[in-house]
């Protein structure tokens, strides 16, 4: 029994060592895994807060400010500026590289939230994200190169430069409505800060009310341009004083 009592206490001091590293290794273990776990929560907060400023800025002031400043008039000083390449062209070539960008980082989240597996409900958020993008990716620089072409070869417009315009401003209204239905899907009040919202809604109503003004004066001033017909020296003649914009 004496030979047995040495070999017992090294026994027991080497299993109290064993249960203590393993313990260790267990907590490093979790540690490793909450670490992971907060990280790859951070990277997605990253990225959605990352697709919702560059969607914002897109659909609420790139976009928007393209297309205002085709019918924003210019002081005497700025009249020879050619307004479609100078101005709108590099304005629509930023929102849309912005827009390809946040589109990829919207698509990644949904892959992340097994939005486009199936085995949830598509929210209409990112139907509605998908819809307005596609429209912008592929039909506008088509529509708009098109109209260009007709332009310096006849200076007038074409169905292209229509399909451009109306497509355009469908997306952009699209867009805006997008951006509520993303602040209702992460959730107002709780990660979305209610400033951040009117923020967003502020700039909304600013530009979105300016574009839709000039949306209006835009279709109203070939009514307002084109005089009616008169009777001049027995003939009816029509008088126009040009062309929609």
């Amino acid at each position: 029994m004496a030979r047995f009592c040495p070999l017992l206490i090294i026994l027991t001091i080497v299993s109290f060592v064993s249960i203590l590293l393993l313990t260790e290794k267990r907590e490093e273990g979790s540690r490793l895994l909450e670490r992971e776990f907060y990280d790859s929560i951070k990277i997605f907060n990253r990225k959605r807060n990352a697709h919702a400023c560059m969607m914002s800025i897109v659909f609420l002031v790139l976009y928007p400010l393209g297309a205002i400043s085709l019918h924003l008039p210019l002081p005497p000083f700025l009249k020879k500026i050619r307004i479609v390449p100078s101005v709108h062209v590099p304005i629509q070539i930023l929102g849309l590289s912005m827009m390809i960008g946040a589109m990829c980082l919207g698509i990644n989240l949904a892959r992340e939230l097994d939005f486009l597996s199936g085995s949830v409900p598509v929210p209409a958020h990112v139907v509605i994200g998908l819809l307005a993008t596609s429209m912008i990716i592929l039909i506008q620089p088509a529509m708009g190169a098109l109209q260009h072409l007709h332009f310096r070869k006849t200076g007038g417009k074409s169905i292209y430069g229509y399909i451009h315009r109306w497509t355009g401003r469908i997306a952009i209204i699209l867009g805006m409505i997008n951006q509520g239905l993303g602040f209702q899907l992460v959730g107002i009040g709780t990660v979305v800060h209610t400033h951040s919202l009117v923020r967003n809604f502020v700039i909304l109503g600013i530009l979105g009310s300016i574009w839709f003004a000039l949306v209006i004066w835009d279709c109203l001033r070939g009514v307002v341009r084109k005089k009616p017909a008169v009777v001049e020296n027995g003939e009816v003649k029509q008088k126009d004083n040009g062309t929609v914009s």
